[in-house]
């Protein structure tokens, strides 16, 4: 933490690095989520025992360890353009980003990983005494939804 903000948050490789191992270990993606991604859509189904349809609403926007509360928010803000504020609010704005608190990064809502959980996202409107997910943060490793 630097500042109250997560290191990945203000430091570019370590945020690339962070994500990469999303990609390893959790098939995070898919890489343009504008585009159809069927063959994407159908591997994270199997690893779900799901339908891609039902697979494509399980995305980190609605994830138990997508943070976007308000400090969160400025933290990824402020690491992405200190010295130009607005253009980093277009950045988060575009790519409606919150930070995984299982991988430690920047993360786009229109995206997913297996380490998906239910429950989110994190915001200020939670109530008080909710867990965050994080019980299950520290729990997950290569194991698929299911086999926990």
């Amino acid at each position: 933490m630097e500042g109250g903000c997560p290191l990945a948050t203000r430091d570019l490789t370590l945020n690339l690095k962070n994500r990469g191992k999303a990609i390893d270990k959790a098939d995070y993606g898919p890489m343009d989520p504008n585009l159809p991604n069927n063959e994407y859509w159908a591997r994270m189904a199997s690893k779900w025992d799901a339908t891609p349809e039902e697979a494509k609403q399980m995305l980190c926007g609605n994830c138990a360890a997508f943070n976007q509360t308000e400090s969160m928010m400025e933290c990824i803000e402020e690491g992405l353009a200190p010295d130009r504020m607005k253009d980093a609010m277009e950045v988060v704005d575009a790519g409606d980003l919150g930070f995984c608190e299982i991988f430690d990064f920047k993360c786009a809502a229109k995206r997913t990983c297996a380490a998906w959980i239910v429950g989110g996202p994190i915001t200020d409107d939670m109530e008080e005494g909710e867990d965050e997910g994080e019980s299950e943060d520290e729990e997950y490793s290569d194991m698929r939804p299911g086999e926990g």
